[in-house]
């Protein structure tokens, strides 16, 4: 579990080779760089699903960091995909055209779907 301020990130490894992040609470400017680490320290796994639905706020900064570790795993041949469920996270990546840019999924069960095809 790692934690800032109003941001808490649990990961598990619910199988081997795949990493699941569950994000909970605001992801903005001060909290996005914890963010960036966890995701960073993550990437050696096949698949990683980051769960943003416990995400209250999400600001660009947030954006950026999943839009980065989008790229990073499609440069790496991983498959990564992100858990969109909540208003405050899809009007952001709605505001930042970022939902051509990585796999959003409106539910858990289809992100985990999507990364072990």
């Amino acid at each position: 579990m790692f934690s800032h301020g109003q941001l808490r990130i649990r990961g598990e490894t619910p199988r081997p080779g795949l990493r699941l992040l569950s994000v909970v609470g605001e992801l903005d400017l001060a909290t996005a760089p914890i963010l960036d680490r966890v995701v960073r320290d993550s990437e050696g796994v096949a698949a990683m699903v980051v769960d943003m639905s416990g995400v209250t706020f999400l600001g660009f900064a947030g954006v950026d960091v999943l839009v980065r570790a989008a790229e990073r795993a499609d440069d790496g041949w991983r498959r990564f995909a992100v858990v969109v469920s909540t208003r405050p996270t899809q009007r952001a990546l709605d505001l930042a055209g970022a939902y051509a840019r990585m796999g959003c999924h409106p539910r858990l069960d289809l992100a985990l779907r999507a990364v072990a095809d």
